[in-house]
């Protein structure tokens, strides 16, 4: 198993754990560590509110097959 490299800003340390997991799932996502959903709920943010801070941080939103079949379970489910 390799080591993840994460870093957090000390602006997200002292804004609480709230800022820290968002901080942590925009790095899983970003290193394709964490689909979109998961990188989300880690983030506990709703799909929109999430790609909206995708999209304030610079993020490309990077969407696979396999992400869309879990938003169709969500869409399913209603945890969407």
């Amino acid at each position: 198993m390799n080591p993840i490299n994460l870093q957090l800003s000390p602006d997200s340390l002292s804004q609480g754990e709230e800022a820290i997991l968002q901080e942590i799932a925009l790095q899983l996502y970003d290193q394709n560590i964490f689909t979109f959903g998961q990188a989300r709920r880690l983030a506990n943010l709703s799909v929109w509110e999430f790609q909206q801070l995708l999209g304030q941080k610079k993020i490309q939103r990077h969407y696979t097959e396999a992400e869309l079949i879990e938003d169709i379970e969500s869409i399913k489910t209603g945890s969407w």
